[in-house]
């Protein structure tokens, strides 16, 4: 499932304001890693997810939706949060 550029574009969007503009890569984009391209730790990688969850008015299933490897790029997030927008009858 290949999330749509708007939800990619507002994913990648938050992740940037989270790190600030100190830690966010020249030329990053949709597929840096979250962990060591812009370096965010795990209280920020929660605000990440926090934010993500605010904005497109979805609720992560941590189990679920929050394994490490959805975690790894602003694109892998952007999967999550669309199938979520699916579920919720939202996309």
């Amino acid at each position: 499932m290949t999330p749509p550029d708007a939800v990619v574009a507002d994913v990648q969007a938050i992740v940037q304001r989270v790190a600030g503009p100190s830690r966010t890569p020249d030329g990053a984009g949709a597929d840096t890693r979250l962990a060591d391209g812009f370096w965010l730790d795990s209280m920020e990688m929660l605000d990440v997810v926090l934010a993500c969850e605010q904005h497109f008015g979805i609720v992560f299933e941590a189990g679920r939706d929050l394994a490490p490897a959805s975690l790894e790029t602003a694109r892998r997030l952007a999967t999550v949060v669309y199938r979520r927008l699916q579920e919720r009858g939202g996309a």
